[in-house]
């Protein structure tokens, strides 16, 4: 089966042609350098923030470190949908929106979307719904800037999961920008989560740090309510996962116990389109404990952790792909084959533009001593060249 340079190689490869020292690199990135020895020998799977961290330090893409080849497909079409969607601020002349209440329940809909990672269905109705909504503001104010923010952020998953991290900036830009009409502190401070996000993937890890941790202070007054402590929990998350990023693992942890503290008040389920609760909580957990190199603390996470049966399916396929990494990291390439069966069964859209997706299949297929016949079903049925 053939397969692609894994990050590691590539990342010493650039290193070497820009005259690096593992040291220096690291200490360019804000990371640790035994991690990078790991990573560059291929002993362990990173994530994508640390990845983009070390790409920013080499002044590079992220997506030249995957060296994957361009596959299209049906998904690729989105991407002129996503640059429309984004570009639109001005209201057109000539557009009778829809009822407000009519409105609402297309944008509930792209929302599920989104949490499913239906990505042609969004991609479908995206561009007219923001057009709707854009005229409907001097109708209706902030009911329909409300639901600009959700309507942003469908533009702003699309983005990303096609690997245009400039569109996905934008699009968050969007995002504050209409939530900031809607004279709600704690929906301006979900679209700055959505936003923290953004930034770290295009190597402004530092940046979103700063964004976080003023947010946080922002609306810390509202820690009493549900949706305070919610949204409250979402930020103390990203900030966890940002300090894990940099191998900060106190940091991580002071931060992880507000989020569980907070998530628990908060109960599973959603808030302003973002999925919060203890559930959520371990999963980015999860993720932190790998990056940290906790494996043993990630495993008893991940045996402690029961998904609900109606958790979304795009957190579903961030666990299993974690888990898949977990396994990665611990030798175990079999078990992470696995893991990304689940993964696609989970959202079938998602894992296929996933990098993080295809990082783990190549890296699995590497691994294993003779590539399995479940690892190359996965990739007829994922689309995958090779």
């Amino acid at each position: 089966m053939k397969t692609y340079a894994g990050v590691g190689e590539e990342i010493e490869r650039i290193r070497n042609t820009r005259g690096l020292t593992q040291e220096a690199l690291a200490a360019r990135a804000g990371i640790s350098r035994s991690r990078l020895s790991k990573v560059e020998s291929g002993k362990i799977q990173p994530s994508g923030p640390w990845i983009t961290a070390v790409a920013s330090a080499l002044e590079v893409d992220a997506s030249v470190l995957y060296q994957q080849p361009s596959e299209v497909d049906e998904l690729d079409g989105i991407v002129p949908t996503v640059r429309r969607v984004v570009s639109s601020v001005d209201p057109l002349p000539g557009i009778d929106p829809d009822p407000i209440d009519k409105l609402r329940k297309t944008v509930a809909k792209v929302s599920r979307w989104r949490h499913a990672g239906a990505y042609a269905n969004i991609s479908a109705v995206l561009p007219d719904l923001v057009d709707q909504l854009l005229v409907a503001t001097d109708r209706d104010g902030a009911a329909a800037y409300e639901l600009l923010v959700t309507a942003y952020r469908a533009g702003n998953t699309l983005s990303h999961k096609m690997g245009h991290y400039d569109l996905s900036t934008i699009a968050t830009d969007r995002m504050v920008w209409a939530a900031s009409r809607t004279e709600d502190p704690l929906l301006l401070a979900t679209a700055q989560y959505v936003r923290t996000a953004a930034l770290a993937r295009v190597g402004e890890t530092r940046r979103a740090i700063l964004v976080t941790d003023k947010t946080i202070a922002d609306v810390e007054e509202y820690a009493d309510s549900r949706v305070g402590a919610a949204v409250l929990s979402a930020l103390h998350m990203r900030r966890a996962g940002l300090a894990a990023t940099f191998a900060d693992g106190d940091t991580a942890d002071t931060h992880f116990a507000e989020a569980h503290k907070l998530g628990a008040k908060a109960g599973d389920g959603q808030v302003h389109g973002t999925v919060v609760g203890p559930t959520n909580v371990k999963l980015f957990e999860l993720a932190a404990a790998i990056d940290l190199g906790r494996l043993d603390r990630a495993h008893e996470i991940a045996s402690a952790t029961t998904l609900p049966d109606d958790y979304p399916e795009e957190r579903q396929a961030h666990y299993w792909l974690d888990l898949a990494r977990l396994h990665l990291n611990d030798g175990q390439p079999d078990a992470a084959v696995s893991d990304l069966q689940n993964a696609f069964e989970a959202a079938p859209e998602y894992f296929r533009k996933s990098r993080a997706g295809r990082a783990a299949f190549d890296a699995a297929a590497v691994r294993q001593r003779r590539v399995s016949d479940g690892l190359r079903a996965l990739a007829g049925r994922a689309g995958f060249q090779g």
